[in-house]
Formats: structure tokens, C-alpha cells, sequence
């Protein structure tokens, strides 16, 4: 911070930020209506209740569903209304609706109608018929985006938070590229913001429904489940356990269920804010006071990355495993450089944390323990102590969750769901899956498709690497030449990562070895993963995205220090054509959502 920062310009802007978001919460809350007394029957029967799901079914089925909607004096007007599979008939306070555009079948989009003229403040009277063609039955209400009330409380909530951060940033008078890393980081922070204004809790989701039923049972019982009553209860229960205290809070308060996942999904969003932010700490670790481009660089290279944005609204442990790796690596290297030791103990309880989160967080133990068997001018009776005690605090926070919680002597394995997924997500382990990375076909089929080969499914790097931008999800079409030019790019780009991995190794060896050895334990890792569990969904790229920090760090230093002018400057183009090309794709999802 200058000398001559503003203090009362920082003042206004952090007023004018907590002022900001806590409004949208209060607006949030009044105009999202309150469900009730649900009930449903099948095919003339008796009437029953339910809270959370419906039966499934191994035919085709109809459902009559009654429940009341509860509304306050100010409340949106206009829903978004979706059916697995089809909406047959809807009333409103005895008024059948949409006789124009219902029955229809549209599970991605639904139908938005228009209610306001029948709804009214205080309890409304809803009934539906919806059609199930087999498998599970379910409904969903939401506001239309594009509601008045909803619209307005958006906008003025990114007319807030950007004039909050033009505010602090000018409060704190920054240098030109200081305001330059500064933007950067509002700039990922508006997008994160921007994407869960669009994105219902199981778009672009895995399991998204099995997480909440996690965090609902913890909110219910304030107990562990049992790990294999249900799909994801297997999983580390740290994010679980505080999801549901929150679910549990709200739920004694009368809060209703659509905000309290709502409320989850901002915590998905708070924490991606904060891991950005660690994200740019270890930047100014990384690249010197000098190196300004560098970290701006670095820094917006993870910003716009999908895969971590597409976290910003997820209900799963991913949102908290990222945030702890993120800090945990910071710390790490901040340790690696200066050696003191609060830096080493923030490292170890985030470790933990991460471990507690998602066994994942196991594959920065051997990266925390090389590091400290590797520390120059560090005495080997004390590496010794440190890393006993180390091992020791590990065990104490987490060894529980291998031996009273999963049960040493069932004999099962850290995922135990693999054992229940479908035999068409089997792939082959041989030398061609684990060695072959075609950019043709990968820009030929940009998306990948875990059910079928002539994506390249089978083979584990196009996967991986295309799955560092796109998922498992398919983005059209009309996508798909901004999708091929990304790989097209990240893989010319990864070239350039790989020249500056080995020039990192050759020249600099130890001072990098956080960088490297972390990449090398997280890829080796996902690999072992993949072979001892061959189905292609294991090959996403999620369960290694801390890797993405050593990998665009190599990116930047490739170009860098190569020495060819053309090649210098052709690195810089790709990067930042990658970079606006990714922008573009998360712009035109946002639009699409």
C-alpha cells in the first residue's frame, strides 16, 4: 500500500461493497418464494407427502403434484418451470396456465411463464401433472433471470462491487501495474459472479443431486452417514459438515430451500473469489517485483480458466479441495523461500484440510515432506522433528477417516461409487491410452464424451487436457470453432510450458522444486488414478486442477526465456489469444445459460 493511499476513499468502498451485497441479500430473500406443504399421487391414488424427491419409475408415469407457494408483498413474477420428463398441466390458484405452450418436454430449458396477473402476497395454491418416462421423477421452480425485480438486484449489484473496487483501487493509489493485477482480479471476480447469476446448482454439475443429499442428511441428523447408503457419502466430510450446519441454521430459521441451496452455491462462489485471490498471492510469490506482465499474466491465466470457473457454482467438495490446495501451495512455496515457520504449520493444517475435504489433498503430502527432506541449510535432526511432528499432526486430524470412518478392514477403495458405475465408461489400460495425444482428432472432436470412443475418450492426455477447459460438457456447434481454436492454442502454449519446465529443472533445480515436484505427484497421482480405476470419467481434469498453477507458470517462463524474438513474441500471442478465446467461450455460456 502507498503512503498516499486514500484512507477515506478505502472506507467508502468497503462501506459501499458490504453495503452492495448485503441489499442483494435482502432483495434475494424477499422476492424468493417459500414451498410447502408438497404433496403428490400417482395415477388417481392416494395422496402423499414428500420434501426432496419424487419416486422413480421403471414405465411411463403421471404424477399429480399440489403445493403451496408462498410469497412475500414483493416477489418476482415470472418462473422458470422445468419437469423430468414433461409438464402435462398447471394450475394457479385453481387457474390453469400456459394452455398455450403446455404440455411440453424440455428438461434443459423448461418453459418461463409469466404469473404475476395470478399470483399474489401470502400463500398460493399450485397443482401440476407431470410426466415420467422412467427413471427418477422430479420438478423445479425458479425465477426467470431475466424477471424485473431479479434483473434490477443483479445490476445493481455489479454497479456495487465495480464501484467499490474503482473506489479501493483508487484509495490505495496503485501503480499502473498494480491497477492492471488489481482489474484482473475484479475482472475474474465478475465473471465468477456473472456465472452463478446464471447457472442452477446442476448445470454443468456432476452428481449434483448426490452432493445435497449429503449435506441435507448432515442438516437432518448432525451426524455422518453411513458411506455406502448413499451415492457420494463415501466422500471426506469436512465441506459436507458445514454446508450442512449452514442447511441446518437455516433450515430452524424457516429459511426456504430453494435459498439455502441458493446459499450453497455462494459459498461455492465465495470460496472461487478466495481462491483467486490465493491465486494471485502466489503469483507476487512466484515472479519478482519486476516481472510485472508476468504475474498479470499468470494471474489472468487462471482467472478465465473454465474448469475453475465453472466451480463458482457447484455444490461439491471440489469448491473447498481447490481453495485449501491453492493456500496450502502458497504457503509452501513462501516456506521454500524464506523458511519461516509459521508458513511450514499454515501448509500442514491446510493440508489437513484439504485431506479432510477430498482424499485428493493426499497428493500434497509426498510434496510437503520432499520439500522439507530437500531444504538447503536446515540441520537433519531438525528435519527429522519437523517431520515427525508433521506426520504426527496429519494422523491426528485425519487417520480417523481411513480407519473409523471408511473401515480399515472392509478392504474397499477411496472411491467407493466406482464399483457402481455404468460398464460403458469402462476404457482400456494400454501403452496407446496412456501415450497417445493426437492434436488433430482433439480439434476435430473438442469436447469430450465419456460414452464414446470417437471422441478419444479412451486415451487419457486428450481427456485430461481437454477436460481443462470444456469438462465433460458439450457446448454446441456453434461453440465448437472457438472450442478446436482454445486446444489448438493451449496445446502450442503447452509446448512452451514444457521448455520452461525443463529450463526450471536444468538451471534452477531447487529454487523451482515446489513448482515441479508438484506437478509431477499431481499428474502422477491422476494417472495411478486412472490405471487402477478405468473408466473415462476419471480422467476430468477437476480432481488435479491445483496443477494448473505450476503448468501456466511454465507457460510464462517458456516464453520467457526463450531466446528466439519471433518465438518470444509468437508466446505471447498464443497466450493471450488462449486467454480472449476463453473469455469469449464463458461469455457466450453465460449467454446461452
Amino acid at each position: 500500500m502507498s503512503s498516499k493511499s486514500s484512507p477515506l476513499l478505502l472506507s467508502i468502498g468497503a462501506a459501499l461493497l458490504l453495503l452492495t451485497v448485503g441489499l442483494y441479500a435482502l432483495l434475494s430473500r424477499e422476492i424468493t418464494p417459500r414451498f410447502s406443504d408438497a404433496r403428490y399421487r400417482i395415477a388417481e391414488g392416494s395422496w402423499q407427502s414428500f420434501s426432496d424427491s419424487l419416486p422413480p419409475s421403471d414405465s411411463v408415469q403421471n404424477l399429480d403434484l399440489a403445493f403451496s407457494l408462498t410469497l412475500n408483498p414483493l416477489h418476482a413474477h415470472n418462473f422458470q418451470i422445468l419437469a423430468d420428463d414433461c409438464v402435462e398441466k398447471l394450475t394457479v390458484n385453481e387457474q390453469v396456465v400456459g394452455q398455450d405452450i403446455i404440455p411440453f418436454c424440455d428438461l434443459l430449458h423448461g418453459k418461463v411463464l409469466g404469473l404475476g396477473h395470478l399470483l399474489h402476497a401470502g400463500t398460493n395454491v399450485v397443482t401440476m401433472t407431470i410426466q415420467n418416462v422412467g427413471g427418477p421423477a422430479s420438478y423445479t421452480w425458479r425465477i426467470a433471470w431475466w424477471d424485473p425485480l431479479l434483473l434490477a438486484g443483479r445490476a445493481l449489484l455489479l454497479i456495487g462491487l465495480i464501484a467499490g473496487a474503482v473506489l479501493l483501487s483508487k484509495g490505495l493509489v496503485l501503480s499502473r501495474w498494480q491497477n492492471a493485477f488489481f482489474g484482473v482480479f475484479s475482472s475474474g471476480v465478475i465473471l465468477r459472479l456473472l456465472y452463478v447469476f446464471v447457472t442452477p446448482y446442476q448445470v454443468r454439475a456432476y452428481d449434483a443431486d448426490g452432493h445435497l443429499e449429503y449435506i441435507q442428511y448432515v442438516a437432518q441428523h448432525l451426524a455422518l452417514p453411513a458411506i455406502k447408503d448413499g451415492w457420494e457419502f463415501y466422500q471426506a466430510p469436512l465441506y459436507y459438515v458445514l454446508t450442512g450446519l449452514w442447511l441446518h441454521v437455516g433450515n430452524a430459521y424457516g429459511r426456504a430451500l430453494a435459498l439455502l441451496i441458493r446459499d450453497t452455491q455462494w459459498l461455492a462462489c465465495f470460496s472461487s473469489i478466495l481462491t483467486l485471490a490465493g491465486m494471485g498471492w502466489i503469483a507476487t510469490l512466484l515472479f519478482s517485483r519486476k516481472e510485472k506482465a508476468e504475474r498479470v499474466l499468470l494471474l489472468a491465466s487462471l482467472a478465465v480458466l473454465p474448469s475453475i470457473v465453472f466451480l463458482s457454482a457447484r455444490i461439491n467438495n471440489d469448491t473447498f479441495l481447490l481453495l485449501w490446495e491453492v493456500f496450502c501451495l502458497g504457503f509452501l512455496i513462501a516456506w521454500w523461500q524464506n523458511g519461516r515457520w509459521k508458513n511450514w504449520w499454515l501448509a500442514i493444517i491446510l493440508l489437513a484440510l484439504s485431506i479432510l475435504t477430498k482424499t485428493n489433498g493426499l497428493l500434497l503430502v509426498p510434496i510437503a515432506f520432499l520439500l522439507l527432506a530437500l531444504k538447503r541449510r536446515l540441520p537433519l535432526k531438525t528435519k527429522v522433528l519437523v517431520g515427525a511432528v508433521s506426520l504426527l499432526l496429519l494422523t491426528l486430524t485425519t487417520g480417523w477417516l481411513f480407519t473409523l470412518r471408511n473401515g480399515a478392514s472392509l478392504n474397499q477403495p477411496l472411491v467407493v461409487n466406482t464399483g457402481n458405475l455404468s460398464s460403458a465408461l469402462y476404457v482400456k489400460n494400454t501403452v496407446e491410452t496412456f501415450t497417445e495425444f493426437n492434436v488433430l482428432r482433439m480439434a476435430v472432436y473438442p469436447y469430450n464424451n465419456p460414452w464414446d470412443d470417437a471422441f478419444g475418450r479412451q486415451y487419457f492426455w486428450e481427456y485430461f487436457f481437454k477436460s481443462a477447459f470444456f469438462g465433460e460438457f458439450d457446448f454446441g456447434v456453434a461453440l465448437k470453432p472457438i472450442a478446436s481454436a482454445i486446444l489448438v492454442c493451449g496445446f502450442l502454449a503447452l509446448l512452451y510450458a514444457a521448455y520452461g519446465a525443463w529450463l526450471c529443472i536444468r538451471r534452477e533445480g531447487l529454487r523451482t522444486l515446489p513448482l515441479w515436484s508438484a506437478a509431477g505427484f499431481l499428474l502422477l497421482g491422476h494417472a495411478l488414478h486412472r490405471y487402477t480405476s478405468a473408466f473415462s470419467c476419471s480422467q476430468d481434469f477437476r480432481y488435479s486442477l491445483l496443477v494448473s498453477v505450476p503448468v501456466l507458470y511454465f507457460t510464462i517462463r517458456g516464453i520467457k526465456q526463450i531466446h528466439a524474438p519471433f518465438l518470444r513474441a509468437a508466446g505471447v500471442v498464443i497466450l493471450l489469444a488462449d486467454i480472449s478465446l476463453q473469455v469469449v467461450l464463458l461469455a457466450a455460456v453465460l449467454f446461452i445459460s
